[in-house]
């Protein structure tokens, strides 16, 4: 995705600068925002997500949601440099300051969650969004054995029962509650593969063997091969790493392989960007999880839309904030999915996508 594309979609998922800037206006004439606001009254909301290579776009709809819904003013040029700089890889991090309201935004690699969530523990802070799996666990497990465990709002992850985030949907009983989107999609996205790509027969399947999700899915995407009209062939391969990808791609012999299918989670999570740039060199086709990653280049994606995602995550950090417990907040779902096509990567790589898709797809990048 080009930079100031992601910075337009970002901005228009904040809010508009003139009706913020009312807002805020409006509320300070009435004395609701509180232009008297006390050291005490500042409330501070950690958010942190693995994955450099990209920014969530449920992070600027949670934040337009938290000063267009909720009323938590923050300086809206501030948020604009926070996003641009994130989405262009200039800065990993940002604190954006209210009169009432305190934002910590930090990206990290995988090694770096566990210590950045302890950071965030012990200085304090009134909530800690994590964005998917990886900062889920490492905020939950800085919060384990505490008397009074700081509170987390999750998004997306994968599951949010079986990952042991909560007892149930209804009532989590913990410190963590949150947002989750559509799970286990990838018998659907195998079989929209097949169906884009009529002469897929052999697909290269990269899986992470250290990613506890991989056997589970690994049995779900066996299964949706054999039940589809053309058998495929799959090419199962071992990465856990940037390397073990780069040395994956380079070992392909040409012909070998007619498409390439990212599954395990992490491995979409943290090198979906060095996939599509590697399945372009050897002229392949991959799939993704988001349309996000369609932009750049990836021939379809069939997964959660995040946007609402964030912004229905805006309110659980309003309610925790003005004093609810997480563990009194049932977990939400957002069920919205996208499938979305680039026919431009179609037909640099001579693929005819049949119309029905195209009719079928909810966006069409060309």
């Amino acid at each position: 995705m080009p930079p100031h594309t992601q910075r337009r979609r970002l901005r228009n998922a904040v809010a508009p600068v003139g009706a913020v800037l009312m807002a805020t206006l409006l509320a300070a004439c009435s004395g609701s925002a509180g232009g008297g606001a006390s050291a005490q009254d500042l409330k501070r909301v950690a958010l942190m997500h693995v994955g450099t290579d990209h920014v969530p776009p449920s992070l600027g709809s949670l934040i337009g949601q938290l000063e267009q819904q909720y009323g938590w003013d923050l300086p809206q040029a501030e948020v604009d440099r926070c996003l641009e700089d994130n989405v262009a890889g200039k800065s990993k991090s940002c604190d954006l300051k209210g009169e009432k309201l305190e934002l910590s935004w930090r990206n990290l690699e995988p090694e770096e969650a566990p210590v950045q969530a302890d950071v965030f523990v012990r200085e304090g802070v009134d909530v800690i969004v994590a964005f998917e799996d990886t900062s889920i666990k490492a905020a939950q497990d800085a919060t384990a054995g505490m008397s009074d465990p700081t509170p987390i709002v999750f998004l997306h992850p994968s599951d949010p029962i079986r990952d042991g985030l909560v007892k149930t949907l209804s009532r989590p009983d913990r410190n963590l509650t949150g947002v989750y989107g559509p799970r286990d999609v990838v018998a659907k996205q195998l079989e929209l593969y097949e169906a884009l790509v009529p002469r897929l027969r052999r697909v290269l399947t990269l899986v992470d063997p250290q990613d506890p999700s991989t056997e589970r899915l690994l049995e779900q995407y066996r299964g949706a091969a054999a039940q589809l009209p053309r058998p495929l062939r799959l090419v199962i391969r071992d990465a856990s790493s940037a390397q073990d990808l780069k040395r994956i791609f380079r070992s392909l012999r040409p012909g070998e392989v007619d498409g390439a299918f990212l599954l395990s989670p992490s491995l979409r999570l943290n090198h979906s960007a060095l996939t599509i740039q590697l399945a372009k060199r050897a002229a392949l086709p991959v799939q993704a999880h988001r349309k996000e990653w369609v932009e750049q280049g990836a021939l379809y994606s069939y997964g959660i839309d995040l946007v609402p995602i964030g912004q229905a995550g805006a309110r659980y950090v309003d309610n925790i904030l003005r004093g609810e417990k997480p563990a009194d907040l049932p977990v939400q779902e957002v069920s919205t999915v996208d499938f979305s096509i680039n026919l431009a990567t179609a037909a640099r790589l001579g693929i005819k996508v049949p119309q029905a898709m195209i009719v079928r797809a909810d966006e069409v990048y060309r």
